[in-house]
């Protein structure tokens, strides 16, 4: 399931992990596909129970691509919620959310 929080600007069409998913592991990597190129601007994780912020390599915030992939940090098990803001070809943000949990 994609939450897309500006339908009128949001070309994304993929984003692993899914939205409201319990995985058995955690993915081995965070990655986004969009309609048209953007430019991931930001994007921050949390582990939701703790409030504790999970590092992210931010290295692809300086790419403009279709598809944006993150390698994704050793995570133990709990819920997590990824969000991410980027700039779209039209010059506007989007952002989104993604909740999942890791058994």
């Amino acid at each position: 399931m994609i939450n897309f929080s500006v339908l009128a600007h949001s070309q994304l069409t993929e984003i692993l992990p899914e939205d409201n998913v319990t995985y058995n592991e955690a993915p081995p990597h965070i990655e986004m596909k969009f309609k048209s190129e953007v430019r991931l601007i930001k994007i921050d994780m949390i582990r939701i129970d703790t409030k504790e912020k999970i590092k992210l390599d931010t290295d692809t915030l300086k790419n403009k691509s279709k598809e944006h992939v993150i390698p994704m940090p050793q995570l133990e098990s709990g819920m997590y919620r990824f969000q991410w803001r980027a700039l779209s070809p039209d010059g506007h943000i989007i952002k989104g959310k993604s909740d999942f949990e890791v058994k």
